[in-house]
């Protein structure tokens, strides 16, 4: 969430990203032509210039669906020293999400060699024919050299890189919206921890694993799976209803990204091997994420449960990082009121007096909204 911004935000943003090991921002864009829109990106290349971040444009093609309408803001980054670029051929990354209307494969290949330089192509074709179902007549259909995307990791992987392309996949939290007429939850709760394992067992499970992982999202406050800390002169109102700073942050969950990322880099192979991140205050790091109110409640007096609501487990969830990789488990109690977190050691010596402690869970929502975005405190 970008428009609104303010340049001293992009800059700390970009500062915690570094920090935290990221490479690159995939900036989403879905409206490229008001001035708000132009002046936003600006900001963002202008924030991360003479840092180790770097940038690549993902239109959002859902939001508008004429990929023509991108072509100025491509060709005018294209050639920024953080422009991401990646590949033998050290190539500009473009990706996006959905797809033009009624675009095809040739439709792609004519836009792309009619920009200003070559791109390396890494799109999320979720609406275009075949992709999931007939992958092997989506290949057949592209004549130039392109990239896959999606979350079926292992067999869409392996296809691709039979056809010699790169994957990107997918790592997130979960997904809830509470905006306009959209209220749904895409489950979540241990999601995140799970997949990271899933991820690093990859080259055992699949014989190989993805070229790429984005981590959905930094700051999507609409959308719910937020890792950065939220700035609200960003958001509407609307949004900071359900997702704000105070009552639902998310930044807790930044030394689990931490300790994944640096796994990764290090091509470790088994969720055991993830580690502390230099630096760390103790030997352990992680975060605690729950809702804020009990599965008791029947939400009364609010706009109502939201669609998916059923498969949201209602217990707080304890995940962390030893310097031996050994993992911690889920609290088994769900209780009212502030929560916090004591680690201690096999003696019942406390190794951390007290995490950061959340704003707590209630016996039911307050106000009129049945919210299930998670609050989420870091262990240290």
């Amino acid at each position: 969430m970008g428009q609104g911004l303010n340049i001293d935000s992009a800059v700390s943003d970009v500062a915690k990203a570094v920090a935290m090991g990221i490479d690159a921002f995939a900036l989403n864009v879905g409206q490229p032509d008001p001035d708000w829109s132009v002046d936003c990106v600006k900001r963002f290349f202008n924030a991360a210039q003479g840092t180790k971040l770097k940038i690549f444009f993902s239109l959002d093609l859902y939001a508008t669906n004429d990929p023509e309408r991108f072509r100025k803001m491509i060709n005018d980054y294209l050639g920024h020293p953080n422009y991401y670029t990646v590949g033998p051929n050290n190539l500009p990354m473009l990706s996006h999400f959905s797809n033009g209307n009624g675009w095809t494969a040739t439709s792609w290949n004519n836009f792309r060699e009619s920009l200003k330089e070559r791109t390396y192509f890494v799109p999320m074709f979720d609406q275009f024919p075949n992709y999931y179902t007939k992958p092997d007549a989506f290949w057949s259909s592209w004549s130039v050299p392109s990239a896959a995307s999606s979350h079926l990791d292992a067999s869409l992987m392996r296809r691709a890189y039979r056809e010699g392309k790169a994957y990107m996949t997918g790592l997130s939290t979960f997904q809830y919206k509470h905006y306009k007429n959209d209220h749904w939850y895409r489950v979540g709760d241990t999601v995140m921890p799970e997949k990271m394992t899933q991820l690093l067992a990859l080259s055992n499970t699949a014989g190989n694993r993805p070229d790429f992982i984005q981590i959905q999202s930094w700051n999507d406050a609409g959308e719910g799976h937020y890792i950065g800390h939220l700035r609200h002169e960003s958001l509407l109102k609307e949004q900071l209803a359900y997702a704000n700073q105070d009552e639902h942050p998310h930044d807790g969950w930044q030394p689990l990204f931490t300790s994944f990322i640096n796994a990764w880099k290090s091509n470790a192979k088994d969720a055991s091997q993830m580690q502390t991140p230099a630096g760390s205050r103790t030997f352990v790091v992680g975060a605690m994420w729950h809702r804020e109110f009990l599965a008791s409640s029947s939400c009364s007096g609010t706009d109502g449960k939201p669609l998916g609501g059923r498969a949201a487990w209602w217990q707080p969830h304890l995940q962390g990082e030893a310097a031996a990789g050994s993992q911690l488990p889920l609290c088994p109690v769900v209780k009212t009121g502030e929560q916090h977190v004591q680690v201690v050691d096999a003696a019942g010596v406390p190794i951390i007096e007290s995490g950061k402690k959340t704003k707590g869970i209630a016996a039911n929502p307050k106000g009129d909204l049945c919210t299930y975005n998670y609050r989420v405190a870091w262990l240290v």
